[in-house]
């Protein structure tokens, strides 16, 4: 019993730490905290991502969809000559799907126009240099992004960007499988006699009996 008790606890924190990569389907990848994206290039056809997180190292990613979550910090940084990165909006003009995105305008002052602003803080410089983009999406950035080179010759070095927000954890879920039901009762039951960090339902940071109302009231919440 107190192993099941130990993975519902690992499903929960995991639900709350948003530590992690998930790779959502392929060349699309949840990026759930903030990591530095090291950019190659593949001749002048495709951007190369690679990263590292709890999850492990991700490398050479060919021109990625990324999830990027509210309030993480991310950075870009180029680490090949030639090629500048530039983060636009969705007034890009851009065709296809996760993977093989292309931009189908070659005008500098299309690309200029899309690029988010101030251009020099979404723009970053071939290597080598320190040059870096530095962004920290906030809840009125939901939506989709493209990135691309500014060259305006290599449509292929493009792809998406989706700035989303993660749903809310479900406290009430003490057993972890997905919904509050009354097996969570025992799980909440479990996690107070062994002072687990499940207990804590009114968000104090400690386990004691208002944490039963508390989850009571999580619970009648639902998820």
């Amino acid at each position: 019993m107190p192993k099941t008790i130990t993975t519902a606890l690992a499903l929960i924190i995991t639900g709350t730490a948003a530590a992690q990569t998930t790779e959502i389907s392929p060349s699309r990848f949840r990026v759930e905290s903030g990591v530095a994206f090291e950019l190659r290039n593949q001749g002048a056809s495709n951007y190369l991502f690679t990263w590292t997180d709890s999850s492990g190292t991700f490398t050479n990613e060919i021109d990625p969809t990324l999830e990027l979550v509210v309030g993480e910090t991310y950075t870009f940084q180029r680490f090949s000559g030639s090629h500048p990165f530039a983060i636009c909006d969705d007034t890009l003009p851009v065709d296809g799907d996760d993977g093989s995105i292309f931009r189908t305008t070659f005008s500098i002052a299309v690309i200029n126009a899309a690029t988010l602003q101030p251009i020099a803080d979404f723009t970053a410089d071939p290597g080598p240099t320190p040059d870096l983009i530095t962004w920290t999406p906030t809840s009125a950035d939901v939506g989709t992004y493209y990135y691309t080179c500014t060259i305006t010759g290599h449509p292929g070095m493009t792809g998406q960007i989706d700035v989303i927000e993660l749903d809310e954890p479900c406290l009430a879920d003490t057993n972890g499988n997905g919904v509050a039901d009354p097996g969570d009762f025992n799980a909440w039951v479990l996690a107070f006699n062994n002072n687990d960090p499940a207990c804590d339902q009114n968000g104090d940071d400690s386990c004691g009996p208002a944490d039963f109302n508390a989850w009571i009231l999580n619970f009648n919440t639902g998820c």
